[in-house]
């Protein structure tokens, strides 16, 4: 007779021999996600704290940092601030007519790039009139509707690394009608959704970060997984000019991670004692304080540090074709700084991408590596 722990025949007996979902392996990368160099190789643009959320926008490249948005014009390489929002940016959306929406965390909701004053609003759900404290991704369709996934129902944007260790699926995907109007439910008990993108079918494809998957949401509501076990955490999806999509991940998974999250008194106590940026808890950056978390493997031999290395953090964009499966991916591994990476956009044959961690904005030629 099968032993019932949590509600699921044979919990207990995984827990006790390291299986299933109490397993702490993690796959390999390899095939299409084969590690390489090319993002610390690809071209700087631009040199910018936590560039995030690039867009293109009237022929340039749009991005955040922090509160500030920037434009970057990829045919002269000139940056300059377009102006500074009242709260973080945390997720961009281009508008058919030309402007552009701006999230913030906290749940506001700003127009840029308006010839008049700029427009602000709230984002709501519908029925509670709830504000959607935690916007990660938007995207507009052309028809005005606007998709909002919401990492979290109980924390913030930056709080990211707590709602992973809490071990709760509180995210979810929103529809509006209008950028001004209150939102409607389609998915919830989403792990951290980072990302949104237009299946083909017409179906919404959402990333799962904390799930490490993307997964395809049919307009009843069902689920289905298109890409699962990734190596590392999904984020934002951009379209590619041949159809496929640019999929960014912003932290490898690591054993060390996969154990801890599975020690709860030991996640509770670490959380409430020490601080943040020394959890053992995937990160942005890496390196730059000897108080961080670390493999064995990790630590530096002679002075250099292995490019295999176990590390919290990295640097990883791969192209998936129209059926959202990998084709190829563009690292920064461990000895490398482009790390964190959490949106890319394709503009005229290159492929920009921020480097939260690396504080850089950088291109690749997109035919160079076909």
């Amino acid at each position: 007779m099968s032993v019932l722990s949590n509600g699921r025949p044979g919990a207990l007996f995984d827990r006790v021999l390291g299986r299933g979902s109490h397993a702490v392996t993690v796959p390999p990368m390899d095939g299409p996600l084969r590690p390489n160099s090319l993002l610390d190789q690809a071209a700087g643009h631009a040199r910018v704290a936590s560039p995030d959320n690039l867009t293109p926008w009237r022929g340039q490249l749009l991005f955040s940092s922090g509160p500030e948005l920037h434009v970057l014009d990829p045919a002269t390489g000139a940056l300059r601030q377009m102006g500074r929002m009242d709260g973080d940016v945390c997720a961009i959306a281009a508008l058919a007519q030309g402007g552009a929406l701006a999230a913030l965390a906290g749940g506001g909701l700003r127009t840029v790039g308006q010839a008049q004053e700029p427009a602000a609003a709230s984002l709501l759900a519908d029925a509670q009139r709830r504000v959607i404290r935690c916007p990660t991704a938007l995207l507009a369709g052309p028809d005005g509707r606007l998709l909002v996934t919401e990492g979290s129902g109980e924390h913030l944007p930056s709080q990211w690394r707590a709602d992973l260790l809490r071990g709760k699926a509180s995210g979810a995907l929103w529809m509006l009608e209008r950028w001004d109007a209150p939102a409607r439910p389609v998915a919830s008990g989403l792990a951290w959704p980072g990302g949104v993108a237009w299946h083909r079918d017409g179906s919404i494809v959402v990333s799962e970060a904390w799930a490490h998957r993307l997964v395809r949401i049919d307009g009843q509501g069902r689920r289905s997984v298109l890409l699962g076990d990734l190596p590392g955490y999904p984020s934002r999806m951009a379209p590619a000019a041949d159809g496929g999509w640019w999929l960014c991940l912003f932290a490898p998974r690591s054993q060390l991670v996969e154990f801890v999250l599975r020690e709860r008194a030991y996640r509770e106590q670490m959380m409430a004692q020490i601080p943040e940026r020394y959890w053992v808890a995937p990160a942005l950056a890496s390196g730059q304080d000897f108080r961080e978390p670390m493999q064995g493997g990790g630590i530096k031999s002679m002075g250099m540090l292995k490019p295999w290395a176990p590390t919290r953090s990295y640097g990883l964009v791969c192209k998936l074709d129209a059926d959202f499966q990998p084709q190829w991916s563009a690292h920064s591994r461990a000895d490398g700084r482009r790390h964190g990476v959490t949106s890319a956009v394709e503009l005229e044959g290159r492929l920009y991408v921020g480097c939260q961690g690396g504080g850089e904005v950088v291109s690749l030629d997109v035919h160079a590596q076909e």
